[in-house]
């Protein structure tokens, strides 16, 4: 999912693939329903520029997640261009949100336990 030779979005340490995509998605339309391309400046907010994400890859990630039960999107008259398929999530997509943040929650004590063994034990070293 990373700008690199082989994918599509921008690589940066400290993100992990996969499924990541889905869960900054799910937390963008949970808090208000998006076009694509609103989703994708959303999510390049939110990551500080960390991900850079290709629209191909975005709207056939939105289709999965539809299929999936987890998104559901309607079509919104535009005035001036071309309608737009506004995104929001289901209730399955917010319990599978909820899921995703307990485990962000554990990884952050994990990490929080393992950085203050390395302090204590390296000090500033870097």
């Amino acid at each position: 999912m990373c700008k690199d030779s082989t994918s599509n979005c921008h690589k940066h340490p400290g993100y992990p693939e996969g499924r990541w995509l889905h869960f900054l998605i799910l937390r963008v339309v949970c808090e208000e329903p998006l076009h694509g391309y609103g989703i994708i400046k959303k999510i390049e907010e939110l990551s500080e520029g960390r991900h850079e994400i290709k629209s191909g890859t975005m709207y056939t990630t939105l289709r999965r997640m539809e299929k999936k039960g987890l998104l559901k999107s309607e079509w919104e008259e535009s005035e001036s261009g071309p309608d737009k398929r506004v995104y929001s999530a289901t209730e399955e997509g917010r319990e599978h949100l909820k899921r995703w943040l307990e485990m962000i929650k554990e990884r952050k004590r994990m990490m929080e336990k393992m950085t203050s063994f390395y302090e204590k034990e390296f000090g500033n070293e870097e």
